[in-house]
């Protein structure tokens, strides 16, 4: 009888503990939209748009005009790499770009030839 009452308490117990697992919330930097019918939480992961890598390179270094050169769609080298995200030239005397990664919004020192390098 004893060991009838143990098992049935961890069995409610363990019922209790997963019945909201649902309505858990971690805090990320994601927004969140929830499905009232299945009460399912889905996270939407922003990624950055061409204005928003423009601004972010202008905030990297005020000094410099960037030109939009395309997305990875333009450049076989992301491509290959499996990179997502937009390319800019300095309006310099450079051959080399700077490539803004539109999943986690990191720059980089970007040539055509497969040259990647995270600016600091």
């Amino acid at each position: 009888m004893k060991k009838a009452i143990i098992t049935l308490s961890l069995i409610c117990a363990g019922l209790l503990a997963t019945s909201n697992i649902g309505d858990l919330v971690f805090a990320q930097d994601t927004t969140k939209n929830i499905n009232k019918t299945n009460n399912v939480e889905v996270q939407v992961i922003n990624k950055l748009n061409k204005e928003e890598a423009e601004e972010l390179l202008s905030m990297y270094n005020p000094n410099v005009k960037y030109i939009y050169q395309g997305t990875e769609n333009d450049f076989v080298a992301l491509k290959e790499k499996g990179l997502e995200g937009y390319v800019f030239l300095m309006d310099a005397d450079t051959d080399l770009g700077m490539f803004v990664n539109k999943d986690d919004a990191k720059i980089y020192y970007f040539h055509p030839s497969g040259y990647l390098e995270l600016a600091e």
